[in-house]
């Protein structure tokens, strides 16, 4: 009875799972990865706690027969696990978490009973205990209402990357109802450096004292399983692991070598997505649909996204993406012959126009035009249009860009000038960031599939550049068109990578290049 009343004894001692392959019945016995989450989520119960993971770690596992092991043995228990799809949180249930509490010992389950027992939902209750004593498990894809004892939120790196709405949801209504009790995320890192995940860990990685919670990543390393006997270690393997071994100050044998090469063959550049060997390079892999990362990428190789000094004898243009207050960007450029440098951005500024231009008038370069979106000439219900507001708080020579017909147009205007851009690092770093996210997402119509720019935290950023490449198009920037067979011969010289590096069905790099011809 000492030794039940212990829950880390019982998890290490009364359990079985599914083995993933075979779907064999094996005995839980937590690894060192495992029962440091264990140990956190009893220790530290109120503290949230945030794990990236590369897969097939047994994370997932871990947490299941965590949340199972609560509702089995504390009457009243509620838990929730939300995942990127019902049919993921539903396996959970199924194969973690149902399987896990049926695997107890019978003189255990005999004093139990099940008076809901699927694949959504889950209630346990002890014999001869009331109603009100109903443990309950569910799994779904999003949050019920009332309060959670434990919240598990299972890959919301994919949710915060791919469904804006959803992960906001998650962030403003599932979190908080599981404030008393235990948060915990685990997921594999989608996205980049942007999005709510984002934005909840930064604080936590940056030792910010007022941050809550702690991250945890488990690299694929940290599994005995990953290891292969077949192959050959080629020089780049070893080139790589030499580096990798020298940040890490430890070594790796030849068969863990094998097995990363054969997983770098199969996930090709997303396998630092899948099977992350350090944090920065989870947080670091390529976006999936990213529209501008192949230009970014070849602006990093040809040494034009660095740190530099602004030239205060040219003008500096501004280019904005209206929003609230935190969401209107403001990039700011310069042309100087041939090249457009880009110098700054105001990115999540949280102030009224007053101070928003008292902000941009305090960093001391010398302003040209600044342009606005069409629907800043619009009326808005104070009877007035946000370019009139902008000049009566103290911002004047203002032009508003025309509306084009489709957003494709002046995305790939963009992309075809990309050659000439230059990024000041640090003051446009984060705008970069946004950059390198924005990303489409397949849209179907009928019988017609085609790609639509995702609206999400990194579109503003994406938006507001755009308007730069607008300008141009419509002859607005004075210098703005200037050795146009320059940097003609400058993208040739870039292979035209930035224009081809879209990866996908033949039919939407044709509806592109329509696009472009148009």
């Amino acid at each position: 009875m000492k030794d039940l009343a212990d829950p880390f004894w019982r998890l290490s001692n009364l359990y079985a799972i599914k083995q993933e392959d075979s779907g064999k019945r094996l005995k839980f016995t937590p690894r060192p990865e495992q029962t440091e989450v264990i140990r956190h989520l009893l220790d530290r119960p109120t503290e949230p706690l945030y794990i990236i993971k590369s897969r097939r770690l047994g994370m997932s596992t871990t947490i299941g027969l965590f949340m199972a092991d609560h509702s089995a043995f504390n009457s009243g228990f509620k838990g929730s696990l939300l995942d990127q799809t019902q049919a993921d949180a539903h396996r959970k249930m199924a194969d973690i978490m149902r399987f896990g509490v049926m695997s107890l010992p019978p003189a255990i389950l005999d004093t139990l009973e099940f008076p809901k027992r699927n694949d959504g939902e889950m209630t346990i209750l002890t014999k001869g205990q009331p109603e009100t004593s109903t443990s309950t498990l569910y799994a779904g894809m999003n949050a019920r209402g009332g309060t959670a004892n434990m919240l598990w939120i299972s890959e919301w790196g994919p949710i915060a990357a791919t469904d804006f709405s959803r992960s906001r949801e998650i962030r403003t209504g599932a979190l908080p109802s599981a404030r008393q009790g235990r948060r915990i995320v685990e997921t594999t890192w989608y996205g980049g450096k942007g999005g709510d995940l984002w934005e909840l860990i930064q604080p936590i990685l940056e030792r910010d004292p007022n941050a809550e919670g702690r991250v945890l990543f488990f690299p694929w390393h940290g599994d005995p399983a990953c290891v292969r006997l077949q192959g050959e270690v080629t020089g780049d393997i070893e080139t790589y692991f030499r580096d990798l071994g020298d940040r890490l100050g430890r070594t790796f044998s030849r068969e863990q070598k094998l097995w990363y090469a054969a997983r770098r063959l199969e996930q090709g550049i997303f396998i630092k997505r899948e099977y992350p060997s350090t944090l920065e390079e989870a947080m670091s892999a390529p976006v999936e649909g990213a529209i501008y990362g192949d230009a970014i990428t070849a602006l990093r190789d040809r040494g034009r996204i660095v740190p530099s000094e602004v030239d205060h004898s040219a003008l500096v243009h501004t280019f904005w993406d209206l929003g609230s207050p935190e969401n209107t960007i403001v990039w700011y450029a310069q042309f100087v012959s041939d090249e457009i440098r880009i110098i700054d951005i105001d990115y999540g500024f949280d102030g009224d126009l007053v101070q928003r231009i008292s902000h941009m008038v305090g960093k001391g370069y010398p302003l040209g035009t600044h342009y606005l979106p069409h629907d800043a000439a619009a009326t808005k219900t104070s009877g007035r249009s946000f370019q009139a507001e902008l000049r009566d708080a103290g911002l004047p020579n203002t032009r508003i860009v025309p509306r084009t017909q489709s957003i494709w147009i002046g995305i790939n205007r963009l992309l075809q000038m990309f050659p000439r851009l230059t990024f000041r690092t640090p003051a446009t770093s984060r705008g970069v960031e946004a950059l390198e996210n924005y990303r489409t997402r397949p849209v179907t119509q009928g019988a017609v599939s085609m790609d639509e720019p995702i609206h999400d935290w990194s579109s503003h950023a994406a938006d507001a550049l755009r308007m730069l490449a607008e300008s141009v198009m419509h002859g607005l920037v004075e210098g703005g068109n200037r050795d146009a067979m320059s940097a003609r011969r400058a993208m040739r010289h870039a292979g035209q990578q930035v224009l081809m590096g879209f990866r996908g069905e033949e039919t939407r790099n044709q509806r592109r290049s329509v696009v472009i011809q148009a």
